[in-house]
């Protein structure tokens, strides 16, 4: 994990970096360490959804799954055959004005 919660001796929380070997938070109570860890999971998540849609809009949907990537047709399908709540898939054409 390379994080180390550690309980300082007034009470108050701190977590040291053990691939800095330096604190990264000091004198933190134990809900702003909870929120300190969602935030920080929440970017790594964005950053992570970013790489993927860059990856997907750029037409290699491959190099985000490997061989789980499918089509839209092939995952409506599965829909379907699972009972999905897709009922009237979009279709490829352009919409009429």
């Amino acid at each position: 994990m390379g994080q180390q919660i550690i309980k300082q001796p007034d009470g108050k929380l701190a977590v040291f970096s053990t691939i800095t070997d330096t604190f990264i938070v000091v004198d933190a109570t134990p809900e702003e360490l909870v929120e300190w860890r969602a935030e920080e999971a929440a970017e790594r998540a964005r950053e992570h959804t970013l790489r993927e849609l860059g990856k997907v809009l750029n037409g290699d949907p491959r190099s985000a799954c490997f061989q789980f990537a499918m089509t839209y047709e092939e995952a409506v399908e599965k829909d379907r055959q699972s009972d999905g709540d897709l009922i009237d898939p979009p279709t490829t054409q352009e919409p009429t004005r």
